[in-house]
């Protein structure tokens, strides 16, 4: 019988991989993006400015916070490094300015992300100042986490499986239909049967990548039996054909563990703020936008947080 894998965490529930929306990348686009056209033909290139572009300056600030996002090798000229670092700096301004000048910047899809990554860079920071009150976990913190989490650490696997993606139907209840399937190709036989449409792959299946309760769950499955993961508007049926177990590593274990549990020690602070947040505003929503009934104090994270607290600021 085919068993299927609710997850409970919407947002990190992919099978394969998931990408995640880097804030680090996008840091400099928003200060750029959000800083103030200045002109005048008093500007000169010293002290704190590097150099001067149609009137804007370029401060060393910019060119170290630049540096401080590059993989700098060990022993490379660091005069060599800045002066690069600042001609990706003029060049990116010349194009930006290009685009102010076509207008782009007064097009309301540029708006709309400019907030993005401006709200997106204000969380990731706010996140980062809770996280300074945050004590640094000791030996054996660490110690309960890593066997607490077996799948990210002792017994982390990567399983090669074989997946049918399809669209999810709008009443999930059509899926019971895949229940009789006991191979992969039973899922697809049904699903064609549904007139439901599918694509076929390979793919690999990192334990670290899927939250522990599922990994649970797929672990206890017996050889050969598939599984189906609705995550939002696709499903993954899967089936696990092979598996390789990742050697564990106590050294590097360590500050993967202290990264993760300050990690989950911030997103507990931002999502109590949120919480704190929400009950003191005043939000009016169009009929048919509002969200359902708020959950109890043990729902799940909302993503925004998890964006916040994993990705660098650099």
């Amino acid at each position: 019988m085919i068993r299927f894998v609710f997850l409970l965490d919407k947002t990190s529930g992919e099978v394969t991989m998931v990408n995640t929306v880097s804030v680090k990348k996008s840091t400099l686009l928003a200060v750029t993006a959000g800083a103030l056209f200045l002109s005048g033909c008093e500007k000169t290139a010293e002290g704190q400015v590097a150099a001067i572009v149609n009137g804007e300056e370029v401060t060393l600030q910019e060119i170290n916070a630049a540096l401080g996002e590059a993989n700098i090798p060990e022993g490379a000229d660091k005069d060599v490094l800045k002066q690069s670092a600042l001609q990706q700096i003029v060049d990116r301004r010349l194009l930006a300015q290009a685009a102010k000048e076509s207008g782009i910047d007064q097009d309301p899809a540029y708006l709309i992300r400019q907030r993005q990554l401006s709200e997106a860079l204000l969380v990731r920071m706010y996140a980062d100042k809770a996280g300074t009150t945050i004590k640094v976990p000791d030996q054996a913190a660490i110690d309960r986490y890593t066997e607490a989490n077996p799948f990210t650490f002792a017994n982390r696997t990567i399983y090669a499986v074989d997946q049918l993606i399809f669209p999810a139907p709008a009443d999930l209840a059509e899926l019971k239909q895949l229940e009789v399937a006991k191979t992969l190709e039973d899922v697809g036989g049904i699903l064609t049967k549904m007139g439901i449409k599918f694509a076929r792959k390979s793919a690999q299946m990192d334990s670290v990548q899927v939250p522990p309760a599922m990994m649970a769950q797929i672990v206890a499955l017996d050889p050969g039996e598939p599984f189906v993961i609705p995550t939002g508007a696709t499903v993954t049926a899967s089936v696990i054909k092979g598996q390789q177990k990742v050697p564990y590593d106590a050294e590097k274990a360590g500050p993967i563990a202290v990264k993760a549990i300050r990690n989950e020690e911030m997103a507990k602070i931002m999502k109590q703020r949120l919480t704190e947040a929400k009950a003191k505003a005043e939000i009016t929503y169009q009929t048919g936008f509002a969200p359902p009934a708020e959950k109890s104090e043990a729902a799940d994270t909302p993503d925004v947080i998890k964006k916040a607290v994993e990705a660098p600021t650099g």
